[in-house]
């Protein structure tokens, strides 16, 4: 088990912060290549590090920023910024020329163009330039498309979308254009008081159902619209399979999402069917294949066709994840797992859900990862 003698003033409030926003999958990607291990993030103060399944530090917390990418991990101290391997070695020593995130193998990069003007363009692992500089803004890839700006003569900048060749799939024709996802991008314009969207696929084709005006973030194959205060979903191909009907819904998670009619909350499938009733006061995303729900103030968690597999005793049930689940029994936090037995007995002032195989955890002054079996790889002590 490593240790390491952290600052105690808001150490565990920070630390847990940092993992409850961290992105699902966001430390254990895979790169274009070459897999990345499962890493973790700590802390000392305001600088960031990163440790390893096994509790060894990779990255000792020194840098002001680290984000993940793909291949590399980005570091940066001051005004320079380096980039490392899934091992914590440097495999970009601190320079000025890169800034951002590697992500799909690919960074952006400025070089000059054909007239001699210094633009961007997308650099892969080697720092070769792929997709020659023709830009005046470029994002980082994500799901095979980046977002770029080109400007006017007078500076005024439009955004469109390029794939991976440099294509321009989306004509830099827009004022704004959100983050892509599930190979899709999203519009975003106003015209007088009103705010209007649009979302385009990974051809560019303008996919967005008739009567829609807001669309939000692919997820499972799915995505959640909304015309007026009613929400619906659409495929990622552009069919409106529910109409929007719902005053609040829920992104799509293993096949379900949650749904909530006439002040109660239930499950629809991916073709609209309610598979699990509308009768319970509270619902959370399915996870780990089972639905957590409240019913007459007593959670319960729920198998997908709705059937009743576990109604633990506790003050608070959190969902499962990787097959155990956060409970609050006297005031403390542990795990159970899908036959309800107490598997990490309660002892924590907090605990998060596991991931990659490792959960934070604190207790008064100290926090750290365990493993399922409730043993400490890494401590941060007062």
């Amino acid at each position: 088990m490593k240790r390491l003698a952290l600052p105690a003033a808001g150490w565990c409030a920070r630390a847990a912060l940092l993992v409850s926003t961290l992105l699902p999958g966001a430390w254990g990607g895979v790169a274009q290549g070459q897999p990345l291990p499962p890493l973790f993030p700590i802390r000392q103060g305001d600088l960031h590090g990163l440790i390893n399944l096994e509790g060894q530090v990779v990255l000792p917390p020194e840098y002001s920023e680290l984000r993940l990418g793909q291949p590399y991990i980005m570091l940066r101290k001051g005004y320079r910024t380096a980039y490392a391997d899934g091992d914590g070695k440097l495999v970009i020593e601190p320079q000025d020329e890169l800034s951002q995130p590697f992500a799909d193998g690919l960074v952006p990069m400025r070089g000059k163009d054909g007239s001699g003007k210094l633009r961007w363009g997308y650099a892969d692992p080697k720092r070769q330039l792929v997709i020659a500089p023709a830009f005046d803004d470029a994002q980082p890839f994500v799901d095979g498309l980046a977002v770029v700006g080109i400007a006017d003569a007078w500076g005024a900048m439009k955004y469109g979308a390029i794939d991976r060749s440099g294509k321009l799939v989306v004509p830099a024709q827009h004022d704004k254009l959100l983050a892509p996802g599930g190979g899709l991008v999203r519009a975003e314009a106003r015209q007088g008081p009103d705010r209007t969207h649009r979302v385009f696929d990974a051809r560019g084709r303008d996919i967005t159902p008739p009567g829609v005006d807001f669309v939000g973030i692919a997820s499972d194959g799915m995505v959640r619209v909304w015309a007026g205060r009613q929400q619906g979903f659409m495929s990622v191909t552009g069919q409106l399979v529910v109409p929007p009907r719902y005053a609040q819904a829920s992104d799509f998670k293993e096949g379900l999402a949650r749904v909530w009619i006439d002040g109660k909350y239930g499950y629809i499938d991916k073709t609209g069917a309610l598979v699990i009733p509308a009768k319970y006061e509270s619902a959370e995303d399915v996870s780990d294949g089972l639905a957590l729900v409240k019913d007459n103030g007593r959670p319960q968690f729920l198998d997908k066709h709705g059937k009743l597999v576990l109604a633990p005793e506790a003050e608070r049930v959190w969902p499962f994840s990787q097959g155990l689940a956060v409970v609050k029994v006297g005031g403390k936090h542990g795990y159970i797992d899908k036959q309800g037995r107490m598997v990490i007995e309660p002892q924590f002032s907090f605990a998060r859900p596991f991931g990659n195989g490792l959960a934070f955890v604190g207790a008064g002054r100290m926090s750290g990862y365990i493993r399922p079996d409730g043993k400490f790889v890494w401590k941060a002590d007062s």
